[in-house]
């Protein structure tokens, strides 16, 4: 056996012999290769997410909160910055309700009730179609795989071995908002924040189409809501011209119409 001091001596030695032995991962980095600053990091963010501007297709929303858990299918419409249509789809594919939205005005067709909403594009008024609470700019972002992001007053970043990550901190006023960015598509795949009541956001199966890259699971977790809301991309085409008819406010015929407010609330009448 080794005297107890000598033994003692090699152990420094086998832990540098182990990690001699355990490389660092090779990463895609992409063309530029890593990225040297958290400014560049950004950059890269954002050219990524510019690509995608704008979506059609069907997809499915899971939600689980206070109020129930289920899924839903759905038809949706997205261009940027802000326009909007969804459709709630019953077994049969036949709408249960549409919410369309310019980023101004937003108009609601609730089946169920038989009326048409129509008011300013507040987060309540979407509310009354998502459980979420967001503005129209957004909630488009988010469908179109793009993060918001804190306006930084500090930065940092380092990269992450293990999950192949860059880790990107954003802090401003007391609020954290930690990014993971994964190379080569520079897509963020989660975002967290601290020191404010918000969402977190995952963003996975990222897809190639062409020359774009493009989440096709966006789920958003609100802790102090207990709600938890996941869209799923099943079929999509992206970049066409989006077709403005369907971000067309106008009422359906014979249904009535309540006006409401900002807060959601019947306007009164004249």
């Amino acid at each position: 056996m080794f005297p107890q001091r000598r033994a003692e001596a090699l152990v420094p030695l086998l832990a540098a012999l182990a990690l001699a032995g355990c490389p660092r991962p090779q990463v895609n980095f992409g063309r530029d290769g890593e990225a040297k600053s958290p400014e560049e990091l950004l950059k890269r963010i954002g050219q990524a997410e510019a690509t995608v501007v704008a979506i059609k297709g069907d997809g499915a929303l899971y939600v689980d909160s206070p109020q129930g858990k289920g899924s839903v299918n759905l038809f949706v419409a997205v261009a940027h910055p802000a326009l909007i249509h969804i459709e709630q789809l019953d077994f049969f594919n036949r709408p249960q309700g549409v919410l369309v939205t310019d980023g101004t005005s937003v108009g609601l067709y609730d089946a169920k009730d038989g009326k048409y909403y129509r008011g300013p594009a507040s987060p309540a008024n979407l509310g009354r179609f998502l459980p979420v609470v967001l503005p129209p700019a957004e909630l488009a972002a988010l469908m179109l795989g793009r993060a918001p992001r804190l306006p930084s007053a500090s930065m940092d970043m380092s990269f992450d071995d293990k999950l192949g990550v860059y880790v990107l901190t954003l802090a401003r006023d007391g609020v954290t908002q930690t990014l993971h960015v994964q190379p080569p598509s520079y897509r963020v795949v989660k975002s967290t924040v601290t020191g404010r009541a918000v969402y977190d956001v995952e963003f996975s199966d990222i897809a190639d189409y062409g020359a774009v890259t493009l989440p096709k699971k966006v789920k958003l977790s609100a802790p102090a809501a207990k709600t938890t809301v996941e869209l799923t991309w099943k079929d999509v085409t992206i970049n066409e011209p989006p077709d403005l008819t369907l971000f067309d406010l106008t009422p359906p015929e014979d249904v009535p119409v309540v006006d409401v407010d900002e807060a959601g609330a019947p306007r009164a009448q004249p």
